[in-house]
């Protein structure tokens, strides 16, 4: 089964042309206006530039009419996002100029007292950040861009930095339980009251346990016989 229909396929091409063109319309467009620009200019053509970089890798993760995985396993291919880590790498340099900017305001008077959660239901470097921490394959990077959301408590429409960071922690436990599955770190322990367990190979019981249910119990055991 193909990943997405031609139709959908067709829409893709016409935005992700359109994604090109201002991008090299932008580029073109700061190249003869950088100098004139005030620094309050300066920093909405950052930001512009790190949704313009998260566009794309987006788009640099659709899959072709010919792939024929599904949809959900295409477009979460590591080896994709492995490939945008100098892309990742913008945003979070970007994203990081902003938030020193946005502290030193704050330093001067400017801007909200420290530990204040700013609002603002325009985008911001919140959802690229979030974006750069689960989908980037670039450990240290993914460190600097979650430091960076730690650094800016704020709620950018529906996104609020806080909650984000405890949502990309939780991720990345996720990730890594699923990486120790894949590659035979953990095993599942049955007991004989019903009762189950992670296992890691170590011999340290660090998963969560729980009772099976009477069903799952039943076909376990005819299994067993």
């Amino acid at each position: 089964m193909r990943a997405q229909p031609p139709e959908a396929h067709a829409t893709y091409k016409t935005y992700s042309a359109q994604l090109l063109t201002w991008g090299t319309s932008f580029s073109t467009f700061m190249s003869l206006k950088l100098n004139a620009l005030t620094p309050l200019q300066i920093r909405g053509a950052a930001l512009l530039k790190i949704h313009h970089t998260t566009a794309t890798i987006m788009r640099r993760s659709i899959p072709g009419l010919t792939d024929p995985r599904s949809i959900a396993v295409a477009a979460n291919d590591t080896a994709v996002f492995a490939s945008c880590t100098s892309d990742f790498r913008t945003v979070v340099s970007l994203s990081q100029s902003l938030v020193v900017a946005a502290e030193q305001d704050i330093q001067r008077g400017n801007g909200r007292p420290t530990g204040g959660l700013t609002f603002s239901t325009d985008m911001g470097v919140v959802a690229p950040l979030y974006y750069t921490c689960i989908k980037c394959t670039d450990v240290p990077l993914r460190e600097q861009a979650i430091e960076l959301l730690s650094r800016c408590p704020r709620r950018e429409g529906m996104w609020d930095s806080v909650l984000g960071v405890r949502m990309i922690r939780e991720f990345w436990r996720m990730e890594e339980a699923h990486r120790s599955l894949r590659q035979g770190a953990v095993e599942l322990v049955l007991e004989e009251d019903g009762r189950w367990e992670w296992k890691w190979m170590d011999g340290d019981r660090r998963g969560k346990g729980g009772v099976l249910g009477t069903e799952w119990a039943e076909l376990l055991n005819e299994q067993s016989r």
